[in-house]
């Protein structure tokens, strides 16, 4: 079976399924992560389907049955169910929302405050000097949680929006998928090897960010549907080559060229490899938990 059409899941299909039954066309419908996708056996199919529901949504095709219904929601029934679906998603976007402003307000010069708590590494002063500590301070002093907040600290518009609109798109259908645990277990897993990897290849320095995160999404959501097609996370294939792309660019300073900002690329590697381990226990489970017989 093929992919046909992909279309979110608050569009009702029956009316268009019927309509193609009764036209001989053999189909399947699952959902897929937060869409629906209209499955059928060959090519041939695959254009009528795509033709027809371009006529249908047109419409140019008359059907007997009523026409496609979509949810009309209003702006807060929308956002609660968003909420009941997609809790930590949501979470951590507003977290991140709510900390912006740390991160902006690094332009005084000054370093402290919450700011100097979700950095990476510890600062101490030295004859009126800020210097960073190290790695082994931070264990030392058992400030675990540096190795996560990173992801917290943006430094500009773009930077938290490009971030916050991928998390939002990788993070539900992970979510959904899979649920909140895991989704919390591929955030923690992620970030914290993307803020390592980050120090271990550029040393100690002013980082942070989402994307580390967001590239251990992507990871996670490759790796999954991979290993467990029936239940993929429903992400086209363009955007993990677009990303994987962007990854290999950003390691050859093209983009730090062009004057669009130094990229973190060793949190965006470690962020990856950590959503990978994540997709890949998870979506071996998953399998032997579906060859054990019932």
């Amino acid at each position: 079976m093929i992919n046909a059409l992909e279309i979110p899941s608050d569009i009702n299909l029956a009316a268009f399924s019927r309509f193609l039954s009764s036209r001989g066309v053999r189909h399947r419908i699952t959902e897929q992560g937060v869409n629906q996708v209209v499955w059928v056996p060959g090519e041939q199919e695959q254009d009528f389907v795509r033709s027809a529901y371009s006529q249908y949504t047109a419409g140019e095709l008359e059907l007997d049955e009523a026409p496609i219904v979509r949810t009309q929601m209003q702006i807060v029934p929308r956002l609660l169910s968003a909420v009941r679906r997609f809790p930590l998603t949501l979470s951590l976007i507003v977290i991140t929302a709510l900390l912006f402003p740390v991160g902006m307000g690094l332009g005084d010069g000054t370093i402290d405050g919450l700011f100097e708590r979700l950095m990476f590494l510890a600062l101490e002063e030295v004859n009126g000097q800020q210097y960073f500590t190290t790695m082994s301070y931070t264990v030392e002093q058992g400030q675990w949680w540096r190795f996560i907040t990173p992801m917290f600290i943006h430094f500009s518009w773009l930077h938290i929006v490009f971030n916050l609109l991928w998390v939002w798109e990788f993070g539900r259908k992970i979510e959904f998928t899979n649920g909140a645990v895991v989704l919390l277990v591929v955030v923690i897993a992620s970030s914290l090897a993307a803020n390592v990897t980050q120090y271990l290849l550029s040393g100690p320095g002013l980082f942070g960010g989402m994307s580390g995160v967001v590239f251990g999404l992507l990871g996670h959501s490759l790796i999954w549907s991979r290993l467990v097609p029936s239940k993929s996370m429903g992400v086209p294939n363009g955007i993990y080559i677009f990303m994987l792309a962007y990854l290999v660019i950003g390691f050859t300073g093209v983009i730090d060229l062009l004057g669009l900002g130094s990229l973190a690329n060793g949190a965006h590697l470690g962020g990856l490899i950590g959503g990978v381990v994540t997709g890949g226990l998870t979506g071996l489970l998953a399998r032997r938990g579906q060859a054990r017989p019932s």
